[in-house]
């Protein structure tokens, strides 16, 4: 299960520090100010608690800031410290419950859940990361179960849909179900992502007529997202558009230079699909400069040189992987492949 399914991000909320501002003096334009970087929110936070150390709502942002950077021991410190100052605020304990599956401390993460349950059994948000904590344990009923909880307080919930979809996926491979309650996911927020992508594989699998369509509006729906222009490009490859694939492969490298996987599906494309075996070659050796035991660039770039005739080196490449991975079995059919040329 990927995760991104599941505690998908921590938002960075810096919240004012009850300064007043000052009145303007005259009418020169004010230059507009660059925004804080994490570092110097941590900072301005840190100094309001200099100055107002029982305010247990900047302890609390200031564990976001922290964790938000990765130091979990800090923002683990923070969270502490706002819950001694104020035990009943459930954001506190949903942040808590973040930081404990950073740590992968499940036993802590459902008790820090159903603490909030029980101080706010209204609020609908522990009871769905609960569901996703299921999810996660492939406890499907029981996060069905949470879910339908949450869906009957509030039936505007499109994380509960999307979670509820992906619990019909995991435990039944029930793509009907699945699709609904993503689609309601996606209707209920516009801008959620994570529902788009699932409806464009189970498209993309289920109804072929209509995935290239779906693939190319989610693309233009989210043009920020990497992801759906990876899900677009690599269903452009295998359904005739290797051309506009490479295209949608060259958006991406501009974002992230040193992507292995989208050098590797370059070169793919042009060996399989264009036939160029030196454009094939030079994306294979770039996706094995970033990423030197990437296995299956390897295999691949020893396939093209046996097809450029180069059995000698080809056969040196495929040793190297089994040495790595004795089992991959393309590698060894390989070797006998070659070894069979050499002798005929």
């Amino acid at each position: 299960m990927k995760k991104n399914i599941l505690f998908l991000g921590v938002l960075l909320a810096l919240f004012a520090c009850n300064r007043t501002p000052k009145p303007e003096t005259d009418n020169t334009p004010q230059e507009p100010k660059a925004p804080v970087t994490v570092n110097e929110a941590i900072q301005l936070l840190s100094d309001s608690i200099a100055m107002d150390s029982t305010n247990a709502r900047l302890y609390q942002n200031r564990a976001k800031a922290y964790f938000a950077t990765e130091q979990i021991g800090q923002a683990m410190i923070d969270l502490n410290k706002s819950l001694q100052l104020d035990p009943n605020n459930i954001d506190t304990y949903l942040l808590l419950a973040d930081v404990y599956y950073a740590l992968g401390d499940q036993d802590n993460i459902a008790s820090t859940l159903n603490r909030a349950v029980e101080i706010n059994s209204l609020d609908a948000r522990p009871l769905v990361k609960l569901a996703e904590l299921n999810l996660l344990q492939q406890n499907f009923n029981l996060a069905i179960g949470y879910v339908d909880k949450a869906l009957g307080l509030s039936a505007y919930n499109p994380r509960a849909y999307f979670v509820k979809g992906m619990c019909y996926m995991a435990a039944k491979q029930d793509t009907v179900n699945a699709l609904k309650n993503f689609q309601l996911a996606s209707e209920q927020d516009v801008n959620f992502y994570d529902p788009v992508e699932q409806i464009s594989r189970i498209y993309a699998v289920q109804q072929p007529p209509y995935a290239m369509d779906y693939l190319r509006k989610a693309q233009q729906q989210f043009p920020d997202f990497p992801t759906a222009r990876y899900e677009l490009a690599l269903y452009l490859q295998s359904h005739g558009e290797p051309e506009e694939a490479l295209l949608h492969y060259d958006t991406l490298l501009m974002q992230r230079p040193d992507d292995y996987i989208v050098l590797f599906n370059k070169g793919y494309v042009n060996y399989v699909y264009l036939e160029d075996n030196q454009a094939a070659l030079d994306y294979f050796n770039q996706a094995l400069e970033v990423k030197p035991d990437y296995l299956d660039a390897k295999y691949n770039k020893g396939r093209v040189l046996e097809q450029m005739g180069d059995y000698s080196q080809a056969m040196e490449i495929y040793k190297e992987v089994l040495k790595t991975r004795p089992d991959y079995q393309l590698a060894i059919d390989a070797v006998n492949r070659v070894q069979n040329q050499e002798t005929e």
